[in-house]
């Protein structure tokens, strides 16, 4: 994080699911960082129980971007209503700064859009159009097109597919930097190279072929562990169906897989990883 802000990077998304606020503690005090949290809290109680938790861990009184974690539809926005006029309220005292909504849905990108309570979307978008649960790449290009018309601030989310775009990196983080309705591009990594070689082509840049060599040409897999037990948490909460029971026990299918993650959070013995 200390490289990528060097880089330039001051934007970080991060959510209270993920468990990532105090690793974000130290750069959140950095000058001109902004830290986006959201939370899958649908009242207003559980609500500002999220927004407590990203101001006691990341150190900060004013909240920058926070909001409604993976909505899929106006009616799920309807459902989590008592949430997102709560965050609204706050947007109005000055606590919260932006009100977001993330999505890997097209309808709930155009349902947010209409919503005078969201500032912010965060949705899925790559080159291959991975990821979209109810569309194509042209109908979530179409989508973000419409939210920024609306006067929506948007990032996108899965610029490399979760993965599954490592062949071609270069060519979708180009695309995901060239695309024009958009604020910002959210990538994961965990290496200093992968930093430095997302910096650079987002940038419009190559890197430099050290970096390149260090970056590419890696897989990531979901792996099920020996000891998965059936239980089907994981096959219920998987968006894509990538998982099914077999034999008793979860097995993945690799070219649904989007390695978001969300399974091993249901997972009772931990037995879902990403490696």
């Amino acid at each position: 994080m200390a490289e990528a802000y060097e880089a330039g990077v001051n934007f970080f998304d991060s959510a209270e699911f993920y468990r990532t606020y105090p690793y974000l503690r130290e750069v959140a005090q950095k000058p001109d960082t902004v830290i986006a949290g959201r939370s899958f809290a649908w009242d207003a109680e559980s609500m500002r129980k999220s927004l407590d938790l990203y101001r006691k861990e990341l150190n900060r009184d004013v909240v920058d971007i926070f909001g409604l974690h993976e909505q899929e539809s106006g009616l799920t926005l309807k459902g989590h209503r008592d949430a997102l006029e709560f965050l609204a309220r706050e947007r109005e005292r000055g606590t919260v700064r932006a009100v977001s909504v993330s999505t890997h849905y097209v309808a709930c990108v155009k349902a947010a859009a209409l919503l005078d309570e969201v500032d912010v979307i965060f949705a899925v978008l790559n080159i291959q159009g991975l990821g979209i649960a109810d569309g194509s790449r042209q109908d979530m290009e179409d989508a973000l097109r419409f939210a920024k018309e609306c006067g929506k601030g948007v990032y996108i989310m899965k610029a490399l597919g979760g993965g599954h775009l490592h062949h071609v990196p270069e060519e979708a983080l180009s695309y995901a930097a060239k695309f024009p309705y958009k604020d910002s591009v959210a990538v994961g990594v965990k290496t200093r190279e992968e930093v430095l070689y997302n910096a650079a082509v987002l940038c419009g840049e190559r890197p430099s072929l050290e970096v390149s060599r260090a970056v590419t040409g890696r897989k990531k897999r979901l792996l099920v562990e020996e000891w998965c037990e059936g239980c089907g948490r994981c096959v219920k909460r998987c968006g894509f169906k990538a998982l099914s029971l077999q034999g008793g026990r979860a097995v993945v299918d690799e070219t649904k897989c989007m390695l978001c993650g969300y399974c091993g959070g249901v997972c009772p013995v931990f037995c879902l990883k990403i490696i």
